[in-house]
């Protein structure tokens, strides 16, 4: 026996906590008496011998992708087998299933946007980097260390060339939250298959009948709008993640009532942006004026002395994305004004984990639109408010704005500038640092400011 093999950890089985597809996942517990999930290759009894070869593939590459990605998004792995017999890996223990968590939010008849917003990051993460989850259901989304993460990465599909092909009839995956394409071609499925299961939490949550699998679903309000959008039948017309995400979270918080502006003249401002098209330069003048003299201190009602900032400047909360970014092309003194502002609000406020994902949004598009001088004041905002609310989608925005092969000499000094000016360094190179972001990625003049 070899010293590392001395040194492995021992589990012990507590109790079984759920079999599905080719694993069972039971309770252990090591020497030390701490308490993980372990999975363990076991395929069900109904897939075919034959098969069983090529599933062992897919259980270990499901370790690999799983144990590289895991973190804050994804539901890490803390130990593995794989060398010998049966696979298996070690996960945290979950604290909750979200499929209880939609059952107490619907008993209790009020949704939390958290679980959503989680959920969101995990299928980014996955679809930036080229993979599928492909079986993107509640009893795969696990709440540890207070982030419902993404598990059960078994019917993920990797980026094209890495595929391990199953035998025709072999497909795994959970009927109630298939996308119809699934059902046809299980192993060509896009990421819009997991917008389809999006689609089919949000009817678990908002939804008031039973499920056809494969259908398109709805539901009352603005919530049932989107479920429809991500549950169309034609997947090229279901909304990417990058756009769901602003406008199901603003949805999500304007059903709950978080949002709602309760100022005249701030209601009439809301009104007249949805015919921003046909605005007129008086229009737009009187609109900086108002936008200038809001006051960002300002609190939903209910929420006046609340730690819930997001409830701050209830407008500021629902300009919406498309609004702001025909607002930014201007290239003006009046859209330099508003970026200003709005810039100024995001840096200073500190907003709940699921707003801030929307607040980042909008900072991109300030950033991907604006002038050199919008983009520096759009990325400094980004820089503070990831590393204050310590938030891996914020990070990687800004971060995917700093590299090497996508920021001009010129405009990285100017952020560079910005960032000092701002005393901003040592937050952007904690951000790096959280990311563990090679430097070598970075523009220059933005790597220089890491000194560690």
């Amino acid at each position: 026996m070899t010293l590392a093999e001395q040194n492995m950890p021992t589990y012990t089985r507590i109790r079984e906590i759920g079999r599905g597809g080719f694993g069972v996942v039971e309770e252990v517990e090591d020497e030390h008496g701490n308490r993980y999930a372990r999975k363990t290759f076991a395929p069900a009894a109904t897939i075919p011998a034959d098969a069983h070869d090529k599933l062992r593939k897919r259980f270990r590459r499901e370790i690999i992708t799983q144990q590289e990605l895991g973190g804050t998004e994804l539901l890490p792995v803390l130990d593995q087998g794989t060398d010998s017999g049966d696979p298996w890996f070690v996960m945290p223990l979950a604290d909750m299933i979200y499929k209880d968590k939609i059952a107490e939010d619907r008993a209790n008849g009020e949704v939390d946007v958290k679980p959503i917003a989680d959920i969101l990051n995990g299928l980014q993460r996955l679809h930036d980097l080229g993979y599928v989850h492909r079986d993107l259901n509640p009893n795969n989304v696990l709440l540890s260390e207070g982030v419902w993460k993404l598990s059960d990465l078994g019917s993920v599909l990797p980026p094209s060339g890495q595929t391990v092909t199953l035998t025709e009839d072999t497909i795994i995956y959970t009927e109630r939250y298939c996308a119809p394409e699934q059902r046809q071609d299980f192993h060509n499925a896009q990421a819009s298959a997991d917008v389809y299961s999006l689609g089919c939490i949000l009817h678990d949550l908002y939804g008031s009948y039973t499920r056809t699998p494969y259908a398109q679903h709805s539901a009352d309000g603005a919530v049932g709008v989107i479920i429809e959008k991500c549950t169309n039948q034609t997947p090229a017309k279901r909304p990417k993640i990058g756009v769901l995400r602003t406008i199901l979270l603003d949805a999500l918080l304007e059903e709950g009532g978080l949002c709602e502006v309760e100022d005249e003249q701030a209601s009439e401002w809301l009104a007249k942006l949805e015919d921003l098209e046909n605005w007129g330069e008086e229009d737009y003048e009187q609109f900086a004026r108002f936008f200038a003299n809001l006051d960002t201190k300002e609190r939903a009602s209910g929420h006046e002395n609340s730690w819930v900032y997001s409830m701050s400047t209830p407008f500021m909360t629902r300009i919406s994305n498309e609004e702001l970014q025909r607002i930014v092309e201007r290239h003006d003194g009046i859209s330099s004004a508003i970026v200003e502002k709005y810039c100024e609000w995001a840096r200073n406020t500190a907003f709940e984990f699921n707003f801030s994902d929307s607040v980042c949004s909008r900072l991109t598009t300030i950033f991907d639109h604006g002038t050199p001088s919008d983009k520096a004041a759009a990325f400094a905002a980004l820089v503070e408010l990831g590393q204050s609310h310590n938030r891996w989608y914020i990070m990687r925005c800004m971060l995917r704005r700093a590299g090497k092969d996508s920021t001009e000499d010129g405009l990285a000094k100017r952020l560079a500038i910005e960032l000092k000016t701002e005393e901003l360094e040592w937050p952007f190179e904690r951000c790096v640092l959280e990311m563990k972001h090679n430097k070598e990625l970075l523009a220059t003049d933005l790597a220089a400011l890491c000194k560690n």
